[in-house]
């Protein structure tokens, strides 16, 4: 007769899958910002808050794994920070809909052809660590480094869009207004390519 064990086996958790959905989640999050500045329909920007919290979820789920897990397939400081770095990409894109809402503020078209342009950066970091996760690696670099590329191309939109102020006659209000929300857009880019860079050095760490 086999003995029983004391010690309940567990499936080793999917650390790349969980950080995955966070992407996912922060993809869909920037397309629905896309379609509520096209529409103003309400129940996008609330769709966009549901993506909020259900990235936090699984945020504070693969804390919990990392914290109570014996062995994990990558440095537990490189799992945290690069789940803080894609969870902070999520919660920008939250703060600039919340400005949208609050100020009613309607996006210059420089604004549009920025979250364009991070839309495709997180659909190829998404893509990037849909790659890792599934152990393929064919398209992955290429995937980061398209992510990449457009942060050099937002910050000269957004340099433009500065420059335009001087020309425009608007009120006060409307050039803080216009600065403002094109700062955020150009922090957002930013720290997509921060994601972008975490994501390549715990790769290349992670061959050695």
């Amino acid at each position: 007769m086999a003995k029983k064990s004391f010690f309940k086996k567990q499936e080793q958790p999917n650390f790349y899958y969980m950080l995955s959905r966070q992407c996912e989640i922060t993809s869909r999050s920037i397309s629905l910002l896309l379609k509520y500045i096209d529409t103003q329909e309400e129940d996008l920007a609330e769709q966009i808050e549901h993506c909020e919290k259900d990235a936090d979820k699984v945020r504070r789920s693969l804390i919990d794994y990392v914290e109570n897990s014996f062995i994990t397939p990558l440095d537990r400081h490189d799992i945290f920070a690069l789940s803080r770095s894609i969870d902070d990409i999520t919660d920008k894109i939250k703060d600039l809909k919340d400005f949208l809402v609050f100020f009613q503020y309607q996006p210059t078209d420089k604004n549009l052809e920025i979250i364009q342009l991070i839309d495709a950066s997180i659909y190829n970091l998404t893509c990037a660590m849909n790659e890792w996760a599934h152990d393929r690696i064919e398209h992955f670099w290429d995937d980061l480094v398209k992510a990449k590329k457009n942060e050099n191309q937002v910050k000269r939109l957004y340099w433009e869009g500065i420059a335009d102020l001087e020309f425009q006659e608007i009120t006060l209000k409307d050039v803080i207004m216009q600065r403002e929300f094109a700062k955020d857009l150009n922090k957002l880019a930013n720290k997509i390519g921060k994601a972008a860079d975490r994501i390549s050095d715990i790769k290349i760490k992670s061959i050695k």
